[in-house]
């Protein structure tokens, strides 16, 4: 290899750059813009530099197409991306960085400054000697580096304006034009706007048949619900779980200068493995609900951050439990490969965290509950999982539309009046001997019961605000929902739940875990879309 530079190029402060307007069509054509910068645009900078590489932008498919027996080690191109995209992109590049990196690291970040206004990029370099140092180790040594440099980078402070000049409805910053609906709008605000349209073209390619049931995605979060029906929205926030760790390995599995070709190459593999992953389960998730939502002229669902094992999509708040949890399904239904070649390591196995509020709620604090959630969800997967490996939800329905931390709205709304939990979430799933034996908090028990809260021809169906008291009874403990049902003649036993006796049924408690009130708080925003398709 001799003289090679190893260069990362992450985005920074993409939460705000994505998520921080109401407008949907501005947070879709953001997220686009970082997709394609990290993607398309690193091809488009090679190639203007005519730079041999291993990849190049397809366009029919709106995606990197790596070319095989390319690398800097058969000594036949001078640039290999090793993976890009999702806002992050790690190159190998022959030469010192004083060299071609740096050139490339001038004409993509003016590229940015010209697409992208507003879209920060953090790259760093390491030359080293590919003949005597290991590239894992030298990844290692990056990774740690830019951390430090993303913490001291100096904050971005945009010229408010000059003489006399109007400010964007969005942003505050001087406006330059107007948007359709005569909105003055940003330099920042157009470019997102004009990555709406890539976006949709991207997504289309990726989910051709939403055009032959639909109009569309919808476009605007006031659409997402049926008028006089819905007015809540599902933000779905995934992250795969002990990333990391799959990484690592790798690292360890090729640790010597010797290793540096298969290092590069296993990296790749495993991240287009878990792209192409996720990808399917997107498809899988659409399919659910493009099957029970017919007639419809926009489907009730739009991605917005999409293309790895991070990704966020938005959909009618009634649908937000039963897509998130086939999206977490479906990721875990095949291995991903393993560090070594012929390997196959663990399934791609995911938390989530959904937050379901009014479409008006503030829609960077929506995603930011989404996060937490998610946060919260990882923070239980030892407890849910066996040795941590499955795949774990967490919820929250924002009725109130209070904006206050998760463990804060917890601590205040969700302990019985003995302080116990109201809480059963966050909840794992079965997936092929994950979840231990003694587990009861899982998905699988949380659909259970409530479809039989739910069954048109159940025990429950017309005690509608029975089922509503019985929440004020589990509030005030074991005793309570006893005397509660005791008061009311007939009233059938709590719904079963797998593994645990008849006690539990009648007193809706187990130990210090209230068993019901979470599938209670969920019948008027959980829609089992499932049974809606076996209906027809």
């Amino acid at each position: 290899m001799k003289i090679v530079t190893l260069t990362q190029i992450e985005a920074t402060g993409i939460q705000e750059y994505i998520f921080g307007s109401n407008n949907l069509r501005q947070n879709v054509g953001a997220s686009e813009l970082v997709a394609r910068a990290t993607s398309e645009w690193v091809a488009d900078t090679l190639k203007k530099l005519n730079l041999p590489a291993n990849v190049e932008w397809d366009e029919s498919k709106c995606e990197l197409k790596f070319l095989k027996d390319r690398s800097i080690a058969v000594g036949n191109i001078r640039a290999e991306v090793i993976y890009a995209g999702g806002g992050n992109a790690l190159i190998l590049f022959e030469g010192a960085k004083d060299g071609i990196a740096k050139e490339f690291t001038r004409q993509l970040t003016r590229l940015v400054l010209e697409r992208a206004r507003g879209l920060a990029l953090v790259v760093g370099h390491a030359e080293f000697d590919g003949d005597v140092v290991a590239l894992s180790a030298q990844h290692a040594k990056l990774r740690e580096d830019m951390q430090k440099w993303k913490m001291e980078r100096a904050p971005d402070v945009p010229l408010p304006g000059l003489g006399v000049t109007a400010k964007c409805n969005f942003t505050g910053l001087p406006a330059i034009g107007r948007d359709p609906e005569e909105r003055l709008i940003s330099q920042v605000v157009r470019h997102k706007l004009d990555g709406y349209d890539s976006a949709r073209t991207r997504l289309h390619s990726i989910l051709p048949r939403v055009r032959s049931m639909f109009d569309d995605f919808v476009t605007d979060f006031d659409r997402f619900g049926e008028k006089g029906e819905s007015s809540y929205i599902a933000v779905v926030h995934t992250d795969g779980n002990r990333m990391g760790e799959r990484f690592q390995a790798i690292a360890k599995v090729y640790p010597s200068p010797q290793d540096n070709a298969a290092y590069a190459k296993q990296l790749r593999v495993l991240s287009r493995a878990v792209n192409q992953q996720a990808m399917e389960a997107l498809r899988a998730t659409v399919d659910l609900l493009m099957r029970s939502c017919g007639g419809k002229r926009y489907l009730p669902f739009r991605p917005i951050v999409f293309g790895g094992d991070d990704v966020t999509f938005v959909c009618d708040g009634r649908h937000g439990l039963a897509l998130a949890a086939k999206y977490l399904q479906t990721l875990a239904a095949e291995k991903l490969p393993g560090a070594c070649e012929g390997e196959m390591g663990d399934p791609l196995y995911a938390r989530a965290g959904v937050a379901v509020v009014k479409s008006h709620y503030p829609f960077s604090r929506a995603y930011d509950l989404a996060e937490e959630l998610a946060k919260s969800a990882k923070d239980k997967l030892g407890r849910r999982t066996r040795e941590g490996k499955g795949a774990v939800m967490d919820w929250h329905f924002a009725t109130s539309g209070v904006v206050l931390p998760l463990k804060q709205i917890r601590e205040r709304e969700y302990k019985s009046a003995e302080g116990k939990s109201l809480l059963m979430r966050p909840v794992g799933f079965q997936l092929d001997g994950t979840t231990k034996d003694t587990e009861w908090r899982t998905w699988e028990n949380f659909k259970s019961m409530m479809t039989e809260f739910q069954d048109e021809k159940g025990k429950w169906i017309g005690r509608r605000n029975k089922v509503k008291a019985l929440r004020d009874a589990l509030r005030q403990g074991p005793n309570a929902v006893v005397q509660f049902r005791s008061n009311y003649d007939g009233l059938p036993l709590l719904p079963e739940i797998s593994g645990q006796t008849q006690l539990v049924r009648e007193t809706g408690w187990l130990d210090k875990h209230c068993g019901y009130f979470d599938a209670i708080e969920a019948l008027d925003f959980y829609e089992p879309l499932e049974g809606k398709e076996e209906k027809k």
